[in-house]
């Protein structure tokens, strides 16, 4: 439940990112996009793994992980086809008639080097504490209440979008599908190690390549 508190605050926070990014200073955004989602993200996987617990469940909750290089390169491979997948998703969503740029997204987006030096590291935090949170924690907690599979996956979809509200209610709907499709990919692996590259892949790329 605190868990699910703290997804509320990071809706609240995206509040932040809808600032008009050509009126902001020069490394504004490190100290008043980036920083507080570093804290937050980095706050949310703290709970799950150690708040209460009498040990560190991250490994737990990480799942499966590289014992081979077979294993290795069919993570990297699903991580590749995700990535493939979700960018041909978002381009065609863009290229709908009377879709527009995402402002709210736009404003999170790096201007200059100290700030694309710092997405880095935002980028990384992201696609590494959303995956524990969401489909680590969220998912298996609420698949072993329920004895579903499908409910978890459902679940942590849904608040995967509703905290990316700040968006719109399109995005928020394309996330809660990148999030079922990444609790599906997590489930079926057994481990959250491809949907980690490919969510720090995709993120690096929206700040970085565009």
């Amino acid at each position: 439940m605190v868990a699910v508190a703290m997804a509320g605050a990071w809706t609240r926070l995206g509040a932040v990112g809808q600032a008009d990014p050509s009126s902001a200073e020069p490394g504004s955004r490190i100290l008043w996009v980036y920083l507080p989602a570093l804290v937050v993200e980095w706050g949310l996987t703290l709970v799950v793994c150690r708040v209460g617990r009498p040990r560190n469940v991250l490994g737990d909750l990480l799942g499966k992980r590289w014992r081979d290089a077979r294993r290795a390169a069919g993570d990297v491979l699903l991580a590749l086809a995700g990535f493939v997948l979700i960018e041909a998703l978002e381009t065609g969503y863009a290229g709908l008639a009377g879709a527009r740029p995402d402002s709210a997204a736009s404003a999170w987006l790096p201007q200059g080097p100290a700030e694309r030096l710092i997405w880095v590291l935002v980028a990384g935090s992201a696609g590494f504490c959303e995956e524990v949170v969401y489909r680590g924690y969220l998912q298996t907690q609420v698949s072993a209440l329920t004895r579903s599979a499908s409910v978890g996956i459902a679940f942590q979809a849904a608040l995967f979008g509703i905290a990316h509200g700040e968006h719109g209610l399109a995005a928020a709907a394309r996330f809660a599908l990148y999030g079922a499709l990444f609790g599906v990919l997590a489930r079926w692996r057994g481990s959250l190690v491809p949907g980690i590259l490919c969510h720090v892949a995709i993120d690096l790329t929206s700040g970085l390549l565009r």
